[in-house]
């Protein structure tokens, strides 16, 4: 167990990329200061920007402390272990990581978890855009695992998401599920426009009935077995989940790309 605290912030970013519980496995502090990370087109050791200690606090296998806003890929690619964030995190936190925990005590900026193949993020604060979403160019997102912001969450949330389950406790942006092939969302809060476009496949559960493209149709009021269980699962990670009736509205779209996903309101 390591706490890495940033001595000074830096208008340069710092890239953590490889920095990861599974790389320090097994390392001592002044071996895990010695690895090398990226400040602006420059390698550097990580003892240069972090005091690196061990730590008996049972928070994570690494614990990030101080002013970490422009610090990117905390988290990404992890495999396995815990990694705990103080404050605010910088880009591509979590992304493609296949299984562990990050979870980030405040907030985060864009593409968290993206491209994720598994494991366990947890947003105790307002993420930006395109968290679970796919590259530009990448013709998947997300594939697996389970991301829960507790905040808002920006735009494009879940692009090309194909597996896994994201959930949002407050307000979306434009585009939420846009050209989603499989998987679930689940928004909890006010959606902006757009949520949807584009879909294949998937589900996108929501607490308010979204402003959903017009090449959506509504198709039916049912219960679907699986949602009592889900919601069950979220009220274990002590999520406000509003009361759903004994039916929600269900509408099918995107026509435009087969209209096989689905879009459930519980009101």
């Amino acid at each position: 167990m390591l706490k890495l605290t940033l001595r000074a912030p830096s208008d340069i970013p710092l890239d953590l990329d490889g920095v990861t519980p599974e790389r320090v496995t097994g390392l001592s502090p002044l071996e895990v200061a010695k690895l090398p990370v990226q400040h602006g087109n420059r390698s550097e050791s990580l003892g240069e920007f972090f005091d690196v200690q061990p730590t008996t606090h049972r928070l994570a296998d690494l614990h990030f402390a101080g002013n970490t806003r422009s610090v990117k890929h905390i988290g990404a690619g992890m495999t396995r272990g815990s990694v705990f964030v103080e404050g605010e995190a910088g880009m591509h936190a979590g992304a493609r990581m296949s299984g562990g925990s990050l979870v980030l005590d405040s907030g985060c900026a864009g593409w968290l978890g993206a491209e994720m193949k598994g494991g366990y993020i947890e947003v105790r604060g307002d993420a930006g855009d395109q968290a679970g979403a796919a590259y530009r160019g990448s013709r998947r997102g997300m594939t697996g695992g389970t991301i829960v912001i507790r905040g808002t969450a920006g735009d494009e949330l879940g692009l090309l998401m194909r597996r896994g389950l994201i959930v949002v406790e407050g307000a979306s942006g434009e585009f939420a599920g846009a050209s989603m092939i499989a998987g679930t969302l689940v928004l909890l809060g006010e959606i902006g426009a757009r949520c949807g476009a584009g879909m294949k496949r998937g589900t996108i559960l929501t607490a308010h009935e979204p402003p959903l493209p017009p090449s959506f149709r509504y198709a039916c009021d049912y219960r679907p077995a699986f949602v009592p269980m889900l919601l069950a699962e979220l009220r274990k990670l002590r999520l406000s989940i509003p009361g759903f009736g004994a039916n929600l509205r269900c509408f099918r779209g995107d026509l435009l790309t087969g209209g096989r996903g689905e879009v459930l309101c519980g009101a």
